[in-house]
């Protein structure tokens, strides 16, 4: 009899907390679940913990640094295939178990066209007050992944966040990847959409675009070569941790390489390798078609910078901005003390991140 009730009392409480604890995270995905569970241990760990050499973090984001460093990687075997090794980075990439899309945001795709060009994209919806998309200012989104992965699967929890918190209708792009296709061909597809949307009668006055890592790097290209060819320019962009400078001349590659729980520079290296061979005419990695560090600013419209001061890429966003405020833009820096690579998508575990997109969304409403 004591053991059936024990029994009973157990089932009971697994019941509740089966229930109790997705609710309290919002997800029924069991990886989350289980990291947000980690995540709230160490935290609570760090609150009695102190770090005497960076007292400005918060518990939750040195909880969250301690989950990145004890990830191990799988190991890296340049020599192998590069078709494959890619193939495989993208089919074990968990940014959709780190930040998993909420039931309630809607994701629609189309195929937009331009000139006989198809780009595949995706409308997230996410807002609190919904509204005609064409009276509503848009953001156009590229998500990083080096220009090898990433796409609308791994990045809807994220952007559907933005769309909440910006009250905004966040557009995803689904530009085409390495090493399948060279860098141009994820320029041409901005372009595309970009011209797409003009066309569909949405002013460029509506239009922000927005990217992190490698999308910020393509947000940048993107906006440089409607320059070039004397198109309208967006509203506004907004570039997290931007890869600017594939030739890794900044001195945060080396400075920041132990610091940056994000990023790995030594895997960087190959990337480079992997982005500059898919272009048939073999340019060097600080050419513009690769690295928009290296082109003009003249003629950008306002921008808002991010990037951690232990981030792998923080040389790469501050070039950009020295050489944006030279050009006579409008640039609004933002540098995270401590934090490392793109830690604003990491806004479920840390306030440092929440901040940062607080700030974000200031910034867009009122230019």
């Amino acid at each position: 009899m004591i053991a059936s009730r024990i029994l009973k009392k157990f089932i009971f409480f697994v019941v509740i907390a089966a229930v109790a604890v997705p609710l309290r995270y919002g997800s029924t995905n069991p990886k989350y679940v289980l990291l947000r569970l980690i995540h709230s241990a160490l935290t609570l760990k760090n609150c009695f913990v102190a770090d005497q050499n960076r007292p400005t973090l918060s518990p939750a984001y040195r909880a969250f640094e301690e989950i990145l460093k004890s990830t191990k990687e799988p190991p890296h075997d340049p020599l192998a295939d590069t078709l494959t090794t890619i193939q495989q980075q993208r089919a074990s990439f968990p940014f959709v178990d780190i930040i998993p899309k909420p039931g309630q945001c809607q994701i629609t795709k189309e195929i937009f066209i331009h000139g006989g060009h198809n780009v595949d994209a995706y409308w997230v919806d996410h807002r609190q007050k919904h509204s005609q998309k064409r009276s509503d200012k848009i953001i156009l989104y590229f998500h990083g992944g080096s220009y090898t992965l990433g796409d609308i699967h791994s990045y809807s929890g994220s952007e559907c966040h933005y769309s909440k918190l910006f009250n905004m209708t966040i557009l995803h792009l689904e530009y085409r990847l390495i090493p399948e296709h060279p860098v141009p061909s994820a320029v041409e597809d901005a372009v595309a959409i970009y011209r797409a949307l003009l066309a569909q009668g949405i002013e460029p006055s509506q239009i922000f675009i927005m990217g992190d890592s490698a999308g910020g790097g393509l947000a940048l290209l993107t906006i440089q070569y409607l320059i070039t060819h004397q198109l309208s320019v967006p509203h506004g962009v907004v570039v997290l941790a931007p890869w600017t400078d594939l030739s890794l001349s900044g001195e945060s590659y080396t400075r920041n390489r132990h610091t940056d729980a994000m990023f790995n520079s030594d895997r960087t290296k190959w990337e480079v390798k992997v982005v500059v061979d898919t272009y048939a005419s073999k340019l060097p990695p600080n050419d513009p078609i690769f690295s928009p560090l290296f082109g003009s600013f003249k003629g950008f419209p306002p921008m808002y910078v991010n990037v951690g001061t232990a981030d792998t890429l923080e040389d790469d966003a501050r070039g950009v901005v020295k050489k944006a405020q030279e050009a006579g833009v409008s640039v609004t820096f933002e540098a995270g003390l401590h934090l490392m690579h793109v830690y604003p998508a990491f806004f479920d575990y840390f306030p440092e991140a929440r901040q940062t997109l607080d700030n974000i969304n200031k910034w867009i409403h009122s230019i």
